[in-house]
């Protein structure tokens, strides 16, 4: 099924995304003694290359922060594929799963042989992380993965009751689907910033903040459509405007990528229209905050353009298997 989506026509990469690409391979490896990494799930990975998701979505940071936050997102992937797209997803693992994850985030629980790959993973993770942050920045981003942890949840719930959820509700939840939260903490991770409390609730950076995971996520909804009818994933938005409007699946998959390109438009606008931040918190907390928005509008640009590349959605490329493309 085609769609009108159109890639950028330019984007920033991260000259160090090669580099990247080759400690995420090796990461994987190293770190998953639970996990089947056998060649086709490397070749998988190698083909998917979250480096380049990475490194068009954070494109000015360094190299290791760079081979950090890239492991992040291939965490996400992992925890998705392995755990989450599967209508029969076991809640109670799921559960005591999560409250692993959250141990180990926290620096309560040390992963032992036998424990999941993703929880080994995840301690190397919190590791690094400790050493480019404060303390502040690693309780908000426990905060943002236990977000994302509940809402995957609530999915599973859904999918294992056959359940669509309802536009609105589907609208509200799909940020934390997406675990947007998290990757936008990793804006601040990889940039070495420290946004003052107040600018992360100021109300423009909260908007700007919810439309670009909207456009982020009903993207990769787009995107991911043939892959998600193969999964009998009923979580996507195409789908849900089916369901709600009584549409045809060309018909809902018209009006997806016109909200899309609406909600593109909208936050193109208003980050070309914020306050100016000098007169309410400084001049360099406003550099900073510039800073923190061009960072949101790589990942709206970078998810896009990454998107189109990936085998991952045109070739219905997961990390648990490979569907044939349709």
């Amino acid at each position: 099924m085609s769609f009108h989506i159109h890639p950028p026509a330019s984007e920033a990469v991260n000259p160090h995304h090669n580099a990247a690409e080759r400690h995420n391979v090796a990461w994987v490896q190293r770190h998953s003694p639970g996990m089947a990494v056998d060649g086709d799930m490397l070749h998988r990975l190698q083909r998917t290359r979250f480096s380049r998701l990475a490194a068009f979505t954070y494109p000015r940071v360094g190299a290791e922060e760079l081979a950090l936050i890239c492991n992040w997102i291939t965490w996400l992937f992992l925890h998705d594929d392995f755990y989450c797209d599967d209508n029969d997803a076991d809640e109670a693992s799921l559960i005591s799963l999560h409250e692993g994850v959250l141990a180990v985030l926290r620096g309560q629980r040390r992963p032992v042989i036998g424990d999941a790959s993703l929880l080994h993973m995840l301690a190397d993770l919190r590791k690094r992380m400790i050493a480019w942050t404060n303390p502040g920045w690693l309780a908000r981003f426990v905060v943002s993965v236990d977000r994302y942890l509940q809402a995957t949840r609530w999915e599973a719930r859904n999918r294992a009751h056959g359940v669509t959820p309802p536009l609105g509700a589907y609208v509200k939840m799909r940020g934390y689907t997406g675990a947007m939260d998290t990757v936008y903490d990793c804006i601040e991770l990889g940039e070495h910033l420290h946004l003052d409390p107040a600018v992360r609730e100021h109300s423009a950076i909260v908007t700007l903040q919810q439309m670009a995971g909207n456009c982020v996520c009903w993207a990769n909804d787009i995107f991911s459509v043939n892959k998600e009818l193969l999964e009998h994933n009923s979580h996507n938005l195409v789908f849900v405007l089916r369901q709600e409007l009584g549409l045809t699946l060309p018909e809902a998959l018209e009006r997806a990528v016109a909200m899309h390109d609406a909600e593109l438009q909208a936050f193109e606008w208003s980050a070309a229209r914020l306050p100016d931040f000098r007169h309410e918190f400084g001049l360099e907390m406003a550099g900073a905050i510039r800073i923190y928005v061009a960072g949101l509008r790589s990942w709206v640009r970078g998810n896009t353009a990454w998107s189109w590349e990936t085998p991952r959605y045109k070739g219905c490329l997961s990390m648990c298997g490979h569907a044939a493309e349709v």
